[in-house]
């Protein structure tokens, strides 16, 4: 749980401080850590963290190669300092909002100019929060064109999460992950006209179960439409299937992975009272019948399929309530009956503490 490793060194003798200090090889950031021993192993729980002491809650590091340096000083004075290195490889498995390659979910944020920017997040093992790393970061120009943004995970094929945009005419765009800092996404690919017809379009769960993320739109008549994802930067959707109507009653769907133990992702939807409704993938791109979460949800702006946030290996929720942008985390549990915890509040972006004005979180 929390994404611990334990690292362990055996020495051939004791009393001596050590320092490891654990590399990225391409970014050069680190994680480092330093104790006095009195005996011949040493060793840590490394938390995939880059920091310089322990209990620096730090960014998550990077997936990729690793070098670990040693140095052990004898606190007797006898002898000179032990130095040694090696090599490691830190893999993760893709997720849907990580933008970044570094394990743990970002936020992506349209401010009022009309940029994007990407907000990396972290799990403060110490205090139990979800809590910002830094200042949003820039990724590009230009949004304000776009009605609707929506981080949809990998559906053009590489490892990294990919998002779509709509224009003011109805056409859909396909902005691909790179999965580097700082330009998370790679210029835009048109995908095609005439997505104006739908209300609401969300995406980032494998509804069918082929291991690759799908995407799911209400059209103005309230009927669900099922669009496969293919792997392909070029036609990232297979031509959409019916799956649904009625679907009209809801103001706001979120796809949310598989938080509920069934078959496949699954998808929760807002109706207009604020109540919110539970739908469990059946595994081929259709649903079970509703179950009620419960109601209270009115109030929300935005409501994100975060992905894990706590390391608990669950998807969650992040959630913004009002114009001032109070925020809660909601834990996922994994079960039907109770899929949320009870909300936590959160620091990530609230009370607008980096001089920005969003207008759109995904």
């Amino acid at each position: 749980m929390n994404n611990r490793v334990r690292l362990n060194w055996v020495l051939s003798h004791g009393n001596y401080t050590t320092t490891v200090e654990l590399i990225h090889k391409k970014s050069r950031q680190r994680y480092r850590y330093s104790a006095t021993q009195g005996y011949g192993s040493f060793g840590f729980l490394w938390r995939g963290n880059f920091a310089w002491t322990e209990s620096d809650p730090g960014k998550a590091a990077f997936n990729g190669d690793y070098t670990w340096e040693l140095t052990a000083k004898p606190t007797n004075g006898i002898g000179g300092d032990l130095r040694a290195s090696g090599d490691f490889k830190l893999t993760r498995t893709p997720k849907v909002h990580d933008f970044n390659n570094n394990g743990s979910p970002d936020l992506l944020v349209r401010d009022n100019r009309g940029d994007l920017r990407r907000l990396d997040t972290m799990w403060n093992v110490w205090n139990s929060k979800v809590v910002p790393v830094d200042n949003p970061e820039y990724v590009s120009g230009g949004w304000q064109q776009y009605n609707q943004i929506e981080a949809v995970g990998n559906v053009a094929g590489t490892s990294a999460p990919d998002v779509v945009s709509r224009d003011a005419s109805g056409v859909l765009w396909l902005h691909q992950g790179t999965g580097e800092e700082p330009k998370a996404l790679a210029n835009r690919l048109r995908i095609g006209p005439g997505w104006q017809v739908y209300t609401e379009l969300t995406g980032g769960s494998d509804l069918d179960g082929d291991g690759r993320a799908d995407l799911v739109a209400t059209d103005k008549r309230g009927d669900l439409w099922f669009y496969k994802g293919t792997g392909s930067a070029t036609e990232p959707f297979a031509p959409r299937r019916k799956t649904g109507f009625g679907w009209g009653v809801y103001n706001h769907l979120t796809a949310t992975g598989n938080i509920a133990g069934a078959a496949a992702g699954d998808l929760i939807a807002r109706d207009k009272d604020g109540v919110l409704w539970l739908y469990l993938g059946n595994g081929d791109g259709t649903f079970a019948q509703r179950i009620k979460v419960g109601g209270g949800w009115k109030g929300y702006t935005d409501i994100v399929a975060i992905g894990d946030a706590n390391k608990d290996g669950r998807p969650d929720l992040y959630a913004t309530h009002g114009p001032n942008r109070t925020a809660y985390f909601y834990a996922g549990m994994g079960n039907w009956r109770t899929p949320f915890a009870n909300r936590w509040s959160t620091g990530l972006l609230v009370g607008n503490p980096y001089g920005i004005v969003f207008d759109r979180v995904s």
